[in-house]
């Protein structure tokens, strides 16, 4: 490719991209609702949505916003898969297992007496087809999860 080739593809490149621009900088920042099940008093609890909220504000360069509701504030602590299933909020931090009133299954996305460790519910999520299994049952919920955390396996058991 001689020198006059290489400059004129360059400009026009430039031209194309400079078309482009303009519709980036014109997106609306996402501002959208976390409701946790936790009270501000569990700070490394309710502080790891707090931490996930500014880290999502600083990687998107303030285009795309979190913010972080303690339990009761929008709604009671336990509300907020309905909240999410009605468009209420559009995120929640909560434990999956304070649902098995709706489903036992439930329970698998999150920590069972005397069950999983922190390492080997993370190895069966990522690894062992947990993830895939619970991504199936929580669709049914139009729910859509991520681990944002670990507090490790249920010392004794549920009890009523």
């Amino acid at each position: 490719m001689d020198r006059r080739s290489l400059i004129k593809q360059a400009g026009i490149a430039g031209v194309l991209a400079a078309g482009v621009a303009p519709a980036v900088h014109a997106q609306a920042a996402v501002r959208w609702r976390l409701a946790s099940s936790f009270p501000k008093s569990l700070d490394t609890i309710f502080g790891s949505a707090e931490k996930f909220s500014q880290t999502v504000k600083a990687l998107s360069g303030g285009k795309f916003e979190v913010s972080v509701h303690p339990a009761g504030e929008l709604m009671p602590a336990f509300g907020v898969v309905e909240a999410l299933q009605n468009g209420t909020i559009e995120m929640a931090q909560t434990a999956p297992y304070y649902f098995t009133g709706k489903s036992p299954i439930f329970a698998f996305g999150c920590a069972v007496p005397f069950g999983l460790s922190a390492r080997q519910m993370d190895a069966w999520m990522e690894h062992g087809n947990g993830r895939k299994l619970m991504d199936a049952f929580f669709d049914q919920y139009n729910i859509k999860s991520a681990s944002a955390g670990n507090t490790g396996t249920q010392m004794g058991g549920w009890y009523r």
